[in-house]
């Protein structure tokens, strides 16, 4: 067999030295880490919290100087992915309470809970805004001498409480998730709560959304304490809320639901000692009151610590358990506590963002009645 040689029509392609092959892994490596820290640069920048300013001309001087500045006050306070949800002046616009919700990135829209307050005043000497944040230890002192003091929000704020004491006591159990059992909500603020002052007062609330409106039932029996559903829906100023007494517990507990629709406590219920068993229909969760988005605000808390109910009624916030919650399980009470991943990362335990609810209602889908039975006096 004769040897061939084959002679092609162009020069080969060289083979790229081992110094390309290891050149461009490294130039996309750095191009990627360049990208990196841009997103880390953007995510950080004042300009991402989501401050709207209204039209020239249709606030005050003070009104639109607090808009200019308050993206950098918020990124400063280390809050840039806050968005303003609502702002209330006094009546020389010297002062300010601002609304701030916290944005969800999964949906792109502000999380359905109750809003991270912050007072704003102004500064004249300086002429700046100064921010007052909730979780301030002096916030409550602060508030008490601002122009919302009378305001229904002064509610949760609590000045003569110590601020060190910390949410400790004991855990009361018994409740079921407060909707109706096989239906899904969602877990929206828990252990991480910070909408009242002493903040560990909300320790042990939670909020619950469901993108709407939805039936709020009894998380456990008891007798109506208090009770409001006249506010509109929607409205900021004035929330709807149904306390329920429990006389089981020593001392006697009080169950808060709040933020319900207006109209919606069945009118059996409105009334005082009336009973109210564990999975009965009480009202329509909503956003009436301080609400970002329609949800239900539960908590529990101990006679000796509920205000005297002006408004609504509130307190110091106990640890409570689910039975139909399997994390963060207490095995005296036999029950569980909802809680987000997010929260347990910080906290501790387990999270999940969606909740079952076990609660079934025992009341008897009908109504016995007694006709009265007459003898007949001729026979």
């Amino acid at each position: 067999m004769s040897n061939q040689t084959y002679t092609p029509n162009e020069e080969p392609h060289q083979r790229k030295s081992q110094a390309f092959k290891i050149w461009i892994p490294t130039l996309v490596l750095l191009v990627f880490a360049l990208f990196l820290i841009f997103q880390e640069n953007q995510n950080s920048s004042p300009k991402n919290a989501d401050i709207p300013t209204p039209m020239p001309g249709s606030q005050s001087a003070l009104e639109t100087l607090l808009y200019t500045q308050l993206p950098e006050l918020v990124a400063d306070a280390g809050h840039s992915a806050w968005s303003l949800d609502e702002v209330q002046f006094n009546e020389d616009y010297t002062q300010a309470l601002l609304w701030m919700a916290e944005n969800d990135e999964e949906v792109g829209d502000i999380i359905a809970r109750e809003p991270e307050i912050v007072l704003a005043i102004w500064d004249p000497t300086n002429q700046l805004w100064q921010l007052h944040q909730v979780s301030d230890e002096d916030f409550s002192q602060i508030f008490m001498e601002s122009d919302f003091k009378e305001s229904e929000i002064a509610s949760r704020f609590f000045p003569d409480a110590d601020p060190k004491a910390g949410p400790a006591g004991p855990v009361y159990g018994g409740y079921k998730l407060p909707w109706a059992g096989g239906l899904t909500k969602r877990l929206t603020w828990s252990v991480a709560h910070s909408s009242c002052n002493p903040q560990y007062y909300c320790n042990h609330a939670f909020d619950f959304a469901d993108g709407g409106m939805f039936d709020v039932v009894a998380a456990k029996g008891g007798f109506v304490y208090h009770w409001r559903d006249t506010c509109r829906n929607g409205n900021s100023g004035c929330a709807n809320s149904i306390t329920l007494e429990d006389r089981t517990t020593t001392p006697w507990t009080y169950q808060i639901y709040l933020h319900l629709a207006q109209d919606s406590i069945p009118a059996a219920l409105k009334v005082t000692g009336a009973y109210v068993s564990q999975g009965q229909f009480i009202g329509k969760a909503d956003d009436t009151g301080v609400s970002t988005g329609h949800h239900l605000h539960f908590m529990v808390v101990e006679k000796t610590t509920l205000d005297s109910c002006r408004y609504y009624c509130f307190g110091k916030a106990v640890d409570i358990t689910f039975q139909d919650v399997s994390i963060n399980w207490h095995a005296g009470t036999q029950g569980g506590r909802p809680r987000l991943e997010a929260e347990a990362r910080w906290y501790g335990g387990q999270g999940q963002k969606n909740y079952i609810s076990g609660n079934v209602s025992k009341e008897l889908p009908y109504k016995i009645i007694l006709f009265p039975i007459y003898k007949n006096s001729s026979k």
